[in-house]
């Protein structure tokens, strides 16, 4: 991470070293300083939930800082972190975690300059959790207070920052959670000496500017888990998935836009149109396997509404299938009125809810 000369900063260089080269010696010796407080950092550690949450006293958490030190002691840092709370269940159900903050950190000595600076912070943010079941999720304000510490540069401007911040989720009754982090502390912009000795006759010699392209971050699917990483492709939209970007068991999704012809079980082309792009999930992800639940409103007789919600779901299964998904990753079956979303009915609105096609992850 060692900073470069510009090419027109080097040839200003040249030209003063070469002038004064000529007049007093046959050699220059020259120092070159550039002074930045701003700094990144990362640091991944151990989450503590609040028992009020419901799961296990442990979880993993990683923060991403970006500060800046404006005065010798104290810094301004926007931080945002994601945690995962463990709850010890099957399948991944997991809690997690994301938000971010605005802290002031008063630092005991001058960071830039000291062998080991402890630091102070405090500050505001906001937080969003996202937990198990659905109707729990929701986001919130966060206060947070902490104490670190950061070392001198380790190896080329790197140093290691570790901390300990307490946070208080106001979400709900209000949750308190605790974060030990250990990590490292990078520079943006730091003191550069770089001495350059040419002979009398001889230009100093330019090296070229190496710049790196880091590597852009990828997720095709949006469900939160980069392309590189992911295990299970091509989820559909509205599907929460582990860590590996599977699917999780035991959720239930309307697909929105699945309709048929009037009393027959024959899809709409618009119907077609939204499998199509549902079908390549059961490609990528071979061990998915669903319920095609249909449902009906609440006209007609039960007997009939049965047997028609059973054709649709089935419709759904073929034309799935002929699109490359495996006969067992599917099953059909046909609800009738059993189980409206809205009763009693009033409404054409509210007849259009009750009629719809669910998906429901079942265990692998």
């Amino acid at each position: 991470m060692r900073i470069r000369l510009t090419p027109i900063a080097a040839a200003v260089l040249a030209m003063f070293a070469t002038a004064a080269a000529a007049q007093d010696s046959p050699s220059v010796r020259t120092q070159v300083g550039l002074i930045s407080s701003d700094y990144i950092a990362i640091l991944p550690g151990y989450a503590i939930p609040d028992s009020k949450r419901g799961t296990q006293r442990n979880g993993f958490t990683t923060s991403f800082i970006y500060g800046n030190q404006f005065t010798d002691h104290l810094s301004l840092e926007g931080q945002f972190q994601g945690s995962i709370f463990e709850t010890g269940r099957d399948h991944g159900t997991d809690y997690y975690q994301w938000g971010g903050s605005v802290d002031l950190a008063y630092s005991l000595f001058d960071r830039r300059k000291a062998l080991i600076t402890p630091f102070a912070l405090i500050g505001v943010g906001a937080v969003y959790d996202d937990v198990f079941p659905q109707g729990n999720d929701g986001a919130g304000f966060l206060g947070e207070a902490g104490l670190g510490f950061v070392t001198k540069s380790l190896y080329d401007g790197i140093k290691l920052r570790g901390e300990a911040r307490y946070n208080h989720d106001f979400l709900h009754d209000g949750y308190n959670d605790y974060r030990v982090t250990l990590g490292i502390e990078v520079p943006l912009g730091r003191v550069v000496e770089r001495i350059i000795e040419v002979p009398a006759p001889l230009p100093p010699v330019i090296e070229p500017v190496v710049q790196e392209v880091p590597r852009p971050w990828v997720d095709s699917d949006g469900d939160g888990v980069d392309d590189e990483h992911d295990l299970c492709p091509n989820t559909p939209k509205g599907l929460k998935v582990d860590a590996h970007g599977c699917v999780i068991p035991g959720q239930v999704i309307e697909l929105n836009g699945v309709t048929f012809d009037f009393n027959k079980a024959r899809l709409t082309t618009n119907a077609q149109t939204i499998l199509d792009t549902i079908s390549p999930a059961f490609i990528g992800q071979p061990s998915l396997k669903v319920e095609i639940a249909g449902h009906t409103d609440s006209i007609g007789s039960a007997a009939a509404n049965l047997k028609l919600s059973q054709r649709r779901a089935e419709a759904v299964r073929e034309y799935l299938i002929a699109k490359g998904a495996k006969p067992e990753q599917l099953q059909a079956r046909g609800y009738g009125k059993t189980q409206p979303l809205i009763k009693p009915e009033r409404t054409a609105d509210d007849r259009e809810r009750n009629r719809r096609v669910e998906f429901r992850v079942l265990d692998k």
